[in-house]
């Protein structure tokens, strides 16, 4: 069988076998085998996506090919895309060919290993640091993000949040679509760039992404105008440090960072020394010259490249009185920057190094620490700076090492442990720490200055190669300094620097504070419920409220703080759920004045009343809204582990229940778990029900509690003509609708498949969406419509132009709005009899069905029931039992 390889150098060989077998074949005119061997290994990839691959092509053009011969044979040297998360021109920039092979083929070969990103929108690096899970299980890391990943909410790049991203996205609030459209469009790019300063996402497509803060045009910086206001410093004293900027290339980086730091309000006396590293580019060398002219700075010049360590060496001799602070070219400085980095030194003399905050600083990165924050925030990175100054004033950490994009040196260090060392970090990357790691054997100490923030432009484009150059340096560091890399991995755990960075997340938290406030406490896990927040948001911001969220962290007992229109909150995404703690400070700081739970599952155990302790603490009222029986029944859909609704049994039968696969112990026995959800609901200010069968269903959980019955959308008025009868020569089309799991009906739809097809039933099953199994429907003859968003779903059900729409849920749905896209349809709509869903057909329209449960057990008796009463004007329609009283034990006092 052919397998991808797992190790770097059994791929290389297997690379270069390829391109030796391809090189004979043409010579002998024999290739076909080659092709195939090359098709079979880029499909066990696993990352080509067919559907997305269609929507660029036309399937007039596929010539019979299938969609992966077709890439491979002409797709690829078209420069189309074979799934979502491969940018063509991005890959190109860092492996350009001849490749050998296909890009796909080629990125699973050679790219992954070396750590290129076939997307901007991708960092494997992180995605695998942030997710232990996927590291520890040796799959690929961006075919684990397309395949489960993303739906998981999993970032694939530091602050981007997946499920706020989608949530921004009206047309993605379900996902039912293939959602990672988005990053294979312009739109994307245009947002990830974007200022947003607090304002909603627009729609992807919308055309209205346009940053606050516009991108210049390339050249923009050469506009005369932007320099006529800039004039010389002129000192009281002479000057105490140099600002050391090497340039080589980068025309509107360097120049954007000369007009930062020339116009920056600084008192320290300082003089500006710009170090031209034989730079290629003609616009900006002259652009140096001119401004150098006007006395702005002291401009130096090397006759040859001399590479970044010796351009600073060679200014670190310049003026031998002076510290130093070596700024690169592509960072951007704000405000009294220099004074605040000046004033650590001024107040610790042992100080050898201090460098500021960062978005792309490694150790001293904000707002995701060893991360390149490129994801744009609510507000401007000069407004992260002033946050910085004002809750972090004159604080500082001890760090290892600094880092070299602006780091202050101090010259008394400078001449005791020496300048960087060109011999064995002559190349770049290193240099600066093995000086900062000299600098602490001889005594001295590095520190992070949290209360200064500086922009670090860097680079994406060419991932791979400084990786391997990291890598080089990393090796060079251990064997010069032996325990470095322990070093670097306790601070990393320590991680003193976090108290800083929460500090700045609330200030931008409480910037976002209205006169009322309202914090949302929900789940991670989309569907109805996120789908209502979503709802529930949009209709608070309108009536002036500011909205927070609480969200539990996956696999942990911390929870997370966020804002529903701000990204890079990661800080206070580890807070403990706890009444009395920080938690508690910062939603009093956010004049937090009404708690509203949407749902506890993921939550820490016993949250119920930790929520409830928290809403009296602070004074907020409690609102309790019920999307599902998740406080009354662990299992959230009183479903068995068996895939069965359990019918609601006493105590002892709930606790058997649980006890079946190990949930009782994380859970506790049903009784208390009833009673503790119970008291939050009856401290509760109100409780909302979407549906009178849930009313039905909880009063007894807190019979003191008024229930208030509010439906999540007006109902749809009835429109089905009862008089659509399908002929007899003709087959029933019978529509399932949405994401197909067990409790949606899985085995229900499976079942009814295998039984038309065994008793060659005139029926056509159809699902639009996805299911758990879909390759098991479509062996079993269920015809695959695909994924679908939200906007779509009217479209898509007239597209399939069914006799009849079949909900079959076999638990009792609180809501479904999968239901309600069907009732708007107009089509005749099925459904079991429990539940919401049979609440809201029987009351919408007589012509829709409500059917025994038991038919669930009975896909042919289900699958003729359909077919008759799609055929037959008269159709007596099955008897059903009363509705069943609930136990009044169920919820026990």
């Amino acid at each position: 069988m052919i397998e991808v390889p797992k190790r770097a150098f059994d791929a290389r060989v297997m690379l270069q076998g390829i391109r030796l077998v391809r090189l004979l074949g043409r010579a002998v005119g024999k290739s076909e085998s080659l092709q195939e061997f090359e098709l079979t290994l880029t499909r066990r990839l696993g990352l080509f996506d067919r559907d997305f691959y269609l929507s660029r092509v036309d399937a007039s053009e596929l010539g019979g090919l299938s969609p992966l011969r077709h890439y491979i044979r002409h797709g690829n040297a078209a420069g189309l895309a074979p799934c979502p998360m491969f940018n063509v021109a991005h890959y190109d920039k860092q492996c350009p060919g001849p490749l050998g092979v296909n890009r796909l083929l080629h990125y699973g070969l050679v790219g992954r290993f070396k750590g290129v990103s076939p997307s901007p929108w991708f960092d494997a690096e992180y995605y695998l640091r942030s997710n232990p899970d996927v590291a520890n299980s040796g799959l690929d890391p961006l075919r684990h993000f397309q395949k489960w990943g993303w739906r998981e909410s999993r970032s694939p790049l530091p602050g981007l949040d997946m499920r706020r991203l989608l949530a921004a996205q009206p047309e993605m609030r379900v996902v039912k679509g293939n959602a990672l459209a988005v990053f294979a469009t312009d739109w994307m790019h245009g947002y990830m760039q974007a200022d947003h300063h607090g304002q909603r996402t627009p729609r992807a497509g919308s055309g209205q992404v346009v940053p606050l803060v516009p991108q210049p045009e390339l050249g923009h910086m050469l506009d005369p105008a932007l320099w006529a206001d800039v004039q010389p410093r002129r000192w009281a004293s002479a000057p105490v440090v140099d600002v050391l900027i090497p340039v080589y290339s980068g025309l509107d980086e360097t120049l954007r960072c000369l007009h930062s730091v020339l116009t920056a309000p600084v008192a320290t006396p300082h003089q500006v020394v710009v170090y031209n590293d034989a730079g290629p580019v003609p616009e900006l060398n002259a652009m140096l010259r001119t401004l150098a002219a006007r006395g702005l700075f002291e401009l130096e010049l090397n006759r040859n490249n001399q590479g970044f360590v010796r351009t600073v060496n060679r200014g670190l001799r310049l003026h031998r009185e002076r510290d130093v602070v070596i700024l690169n070219s592509d960072t951007e400085v704000y405000n009294d920057w220099l004074d605040r980095l000046l004033a650590h030194a001024a107040r610790h003399p042992r100080m050898a190094t201090i460098t500021p905050l960062s978005n792309n600083a490694t150790i001293c990165s904000y707002p995701e620490t060893l991360s390149d924050n490129r994801q744009s925030l609510e507000l401007k990175h000069r407004d992260i700076d002033e946050l910085a100054a004002r809750v972090n004033r004159q604080q500082w950490v001890d760090v290892p090492t600094g880092v070299g994009f602006c780091m202050f040196m101090r010259r008394a260090a400078l001449r005791e442990v020496g300048l960087l060392d060109e011999k064995n970090f002559g190349r770049g990357y290193g240099e600066e720490n093995d000086f900062c790691q000299r600098a602490l054997k001889s005594g001295w100490r590095n520190a992070l200055a949290t209360d200064v923030y500086v922009r670090h432009v860097g680079s994406v484009s060419f991932k791979g190669e400084a990786a391997e150059r990291t890598t080089r340096a990393l090796r060079m560091l251990e064997k010069l300094h032996p325990g470095y890399d322990a070093q670097i991995q306790r601070y990393i755990q320590n991680d003193l620097a976090h108290p800083h960075r929460v500090r700045i997340d609330l200030a931008r938290l409480a910037a976002q504070r209205k006169r009322r406030n309202v914090l949302l406490v929900s789940h991670n896990r989309g569907g109805g419920t996120e789908r209502h927040l979503l709802e529930q948001t949009t209709a608070l911001e309108a009536q002036g409220f500011g909205v927070f969220e609480l969200r539990p962290i996956r696999d942990s007992r911390m929870v997370s703080l966020n804002h529903p229109g701000m990204f890079g909150l990661s800080n206070v995404g580890s807070l403990h759920l706890e009444a009395g703690g920080l938690l508690e400070e910062a939603l009093r700081e956010l004049g937090i004045d009404e708690i509203h739970v949407h749902h506890l599952i993921d939550f820490p155990t016993a949250s119920a009343t930790v929520v409830s302790q928290l809403a009296e603490k602070i004074g907020a009222d409690l609102r309790v809204a019920v999307h599902d029986y998740y406080m009354a029944c662990p299992r959230v859909n009183m479903v068995t582990p068996a895939g069965r609704h359990c019918g609601q049994p006493d105590e002892a039968d709930c606790n058997q229940c649980l006890l079946q696969d190990g949930l009782l112990e994380s859970t506790g026995p049903i009784g208390a778990w009833r009673r503790a959800h119970g008291r939050m609901l009856s401290v509760a200010k109100t409780v909302v029900v979407p549906s009178v069968d849930v009313l039905r269903r909880m009063t007894p959980l807190a019979p003191e509690i008024t229930f208030t019955v509010e439906p999540h959308e007006e109902e749809p008025p009835p429109r089905v003509s009862g008089s659509l009868l399908v002929p007899v020569n003709e087959p029933v089309r019978v529509l399932v609708v949405g994401a197909i799991s067990q409790i949606k009906g899985y085995d229900v739809l499976l079942g009814m498949a295998r039984a038309v097809v065994a008793e060659g039933l005139p029926m056509r099953l159809t699902l639009l969406g996805y299911s758990q199994d879909d390759g098991q429907l479509a062996a079993a003859g269920v015809q695959l419509m695909g994924r679908y968003f939200d906007h779509e779903m009217a479209e898509r059900i007239d597209e399939a132009d069914p006799d009849i729409i079949l909900v079959p849920s076999i638990w009792p749905e609180t809501y479904c709005y999968v239901l309600s896209g069907a009732l708007r349809s107009g089509r005749r709509v099925a459904v079991f009899d429990l539940g919401a869903q049979a609440d809201r057909v029987r009351a919408h329209d007589r012509h829709h069905l409500v059917l025994p449960l038991a038919l669930a057990e009975d896909p042919l008796a289900l699958a003729r029931m359909l077919d008759r009463s799609s055929r037959a004007p008269d159709f007596d329609r099955p008897a059903l039992p009363q509705q069943q009283q609930l136990d009044s034990r169920w919820f026990g006092a």
